[in-house]
Protein backbone atom coordinates (compact mmCIF):
# COMPACT_ATOMS: atom_id res chain seq x y z
CA UNK A 1 0.00 0.00 0.00
CA UNK A 2 1.62 3.14 -0.81
CA UNK A 3 1.10 6.72 0.69
CA UNK A 4 -2.22 8.24 0.23
CA UNK A 5 -1.14 11.06 -1.86
CA UNK A 6 0.53 14.26 -0.60
CA UNK A 7 -0.16 17.46 0.79
CA UNK A 8 0.00 19.70 -2.49
CA UNK A 9 -2.42 17.16 -4.50
CA UNK A 10 -4.48 16.94 -1.58
CA UNK A 11 -4.60 21.01 -1.06
CA UNK A 12 -5.02 20.99 -5.22
CA UNK A 13 -8.01 18.47 -4.72
CA UNK A 14 -9.60 20.75 -1.84
CA UNK A 15 -9.60 23.95 -3.58
CA UNK A 16 -11.27 22.41 -6.82
CA UNK A 17 -13.88 20.83 -4.64
CA UNK A 18 -14.91 23.84 -2.87
CA UNK A 19 -14.62 25.67 -5.97
CA UNK A 20 -17.09 23.56 -7.79
CA UNK A 21 -19.08 22.78 -4.79
CA UNK A 22 -18.32 18.49 -5.21
CA UNK A 23 -15.44 16.54 -6.59
CA UNK A 24 -16.69 13.81 -9.20
CA UNK A 25 -14.66 10.70 -10.95
CA UNK A 26 -13.24 12.90 -13.68
CA UNK A 27 -11.85 15.61 -11.09
CA UNK A 28 -10.19 12.59 -9.09
CA UNK A 29 -8.40 10.98 -12.15
CA UNK A 30 -7.45 13.90 -13.57
CA UNK A 31 -5.11 14.64 -10.61
CA UNK A 32 -4.77 11.04 -9.26
CA UNK A 33 -2.67 7.96 -10.25
CA UNK A 34 -6.14 6.13 -10.34
CA UNK A 35 -5.03 3.16 -12.48
CA UNK A 36 -2.00 2.49 -9.57
CA UNK A 37 -3.93 2.83 -6.85
CA UNK A 38 -6.30 0.16 -4.64
CA UNK A 39 -9.91 0.54 -3.78
CA UNK A 40 -8.46 1.05 -0.15
CA UNK A 41 -6.08 4.11 -1.03
CA UNK A 42 -9.15 5.94 -2.83
CA UNK A 43 -11.39 5.20 -0.40
CA UNK A 44 -8.72 6.99 1.92
CA UNK A 45 -8.24 9.96 0.26
CA UNK A 46 -12.04 10.52 -0.78
CA UNK A 47 -12.65 10.58 3.24
CA UNK A 48 -9.98 12.36 3.90
CA UNK A 49 -11.85 15.03 0.92
CA UNK A 50 -15.34 14.51 3.02
CA UNK A 51 -13.83 15.16 6.47
CA UNK A 52 -12.51 18.65 4.80
CA UNK A 53 -16.41 19.80 3.84
CA UNK A 54 -16.02 18.34 -0.22
CA UNK A 55 -18.42 15.91 -1.20
CA UNK A 56 -17.40 13.46 -3.39
CA UNK A 57 -19.53 11.88 -6.11
CA UNK A 58 -18.31 8.29 -7.23
CA UNK A 59 -19.42 6.13 -9.86
CA UNK A 60 -18.75 2.26 -8.38
CA UNK A 61 -16.65 2.41 -11.41
CA UNK A 62 -13.34 4.06 -9.62
CA UNK A 63 -13.95 2.14 -6.43
CA UNK A 64 -13.85 -1.27 -8.30
CA UNK A 65 -12.29 -1.90 -11.49
CA UNK A 66 -15.01 -4.22 -12.53
CA UNK A 67 -18.04 -3.01 -12.08
CA UNK A 68 -20.60 -1.98 -14.49
CA UNK A 69 -21.65 2.14 -14.22
CA UNK A 70 -25.52 1.64 -13.47
CA UNK A 71 -27.94 4.13 -14.06
CA UNK A 72 -28.39 7.75 -12.14
CA UNK A 73 -29.96 7.69 -9.67
CA UNK A 74 -33.36 9.88 -9.82
CA UNK A 75 -33.51 12.51 -7.27
CA UNK A 76 -37.22 13.42 -7.08
CA UNK A 77 -38.92 15.67 -4.40
CA UNK A 78 -42.15 14.46 -2.76
CA UNK A 79 -45.36 16.41 -4.07
CA UNK A 80 -48.45 16.54 -1.60
CA UNK A 81 -51.47 16.77 -2.97
CA UNK A 82 -53.15 20.64 -2.43
CA UNK A 83 -56.49 19.76 -1.34
CA UNK A 84 -59.71 19.94 -3.85
CA UNK A 85 -62.38 22.21 -3.50
CA UNK A 86 -64.84 19.71 -2.67
CA UNK A 87 -62.71 18.53 0.35
CA UNK A 88 -62.32 22.37 1.27
CA UNK A 89 -66.25 22.81 0.81
CA UNK A 90 -66.91 19.77 3.07
CA UNK A 91 -64.88 20.85 6.06
CA UNK A 92 -66.71 24.47 5.76
CA UNK A 93 -70.26 22.63 6.00
CA UNK A 94 -69.26 20.91 8.77
CA UNK A 95 -71.30 23.17 12.15
CA UNK A 96 -70.37 20.78 14.75
CA UNK A 97 -67.49 21.28 16.88
CA UNK A 98 -65.18 18.51 16.67
CA UNK A 99 -65.49 16.93 20.01
CA UNK A 100 -67.78 18.08 22.50
CA UNK A 101 -66.50 18.26 26.38
CA UNK A 102 -66.96 15.21 28.14
CA UNK A 103 -69.81 14.77 30.21
CA UNK A 104 -68.37 13.05 33.75
CA UNK A 105 -66.78 17.23 34.32
CA UNK A 106 -69.41 18.15 36.47
CA UNK A 107 -70.97 21.69 36.18
CA UNK A 108 -70.37 24.61 38.46
CA UNK A 109 -73.11 27.06 39.15
CA UNK A 110 -71.13 30.19 37.65
CA UNK A 111 -71.92 30.32 33.82
CA UNK A 112 -68.80 29.71 31.63
CA UNK A 113 -68.75 33.17 29.73
CA UNK A 114 -68.13 34.50 33.58
CA UNK A 115 -64.99 32.35 33.94
CA UNK A 116 -63.35 33.80 31.06
CA UNK A 117 -63.93 36.59 31.79
CA UNK A 118 -62.69 36.54 34.79
CA UNK A 119 -59.32 34.86 33.74
CA UNK A 120 -58.85 37.36 30.92
CA UNK A 121 -59.27 40.24 33.56
CA UNK A 122 -56.56 38.36 35.98
CA UNK A 123 -53.69 37.90 33.10
CA UNK A 124 -54.58 41.45 32.42
CA UNK A 125 -53.88 42.59 35.95
CA UNK A 126 -50.65 40.35 36.34
CA UNK A 127 -49.80 42.01 32.93
CA UNK A 128 -49.84 45.44 34.37
CA UNK A 129 -47.95 44.60 37.73
CA UNK A 130 -45.40 42.66 35.53
CA UNK A 131 -45.13 45.99 33.68
CA UNK A 132 -44.87 48.31 36.83
CA UNK A 133 -41.86 46.57 38.40
CA UNK A 134 -40.00 46.73 35.09
CA UNK A 135 -40.45 50.30 35.29
CA UNK A 136 -39.48 50.34 38.63
CA UNK A 137 -36.82 48.33 38.45
CA UNK A 138 -35.38 50.68 35.24
CA UNK A 139 -36.13 53.51 37.28
CA UNK A 140 -34.14 52.71 40.07
CA UNK A 141 -31.13 51.40 38.26
CA UNK A 142 -31.04 53.12 35.36
CA UNK A 143 -30.47 51.08 33.12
Amino acid sequence: MQPALDSNTLDRLIALGRKQGHLTNRDLEDNLPIASMSAEDIALIVAQLEETGVPVELDDSLVSPNAKPGPAPVRSAEIIPFPDRAAAARMKQRKAPLQKASASVPKTAEPAGLKSRAAHWAVAIAGIIVLALLVGIVKTFGI
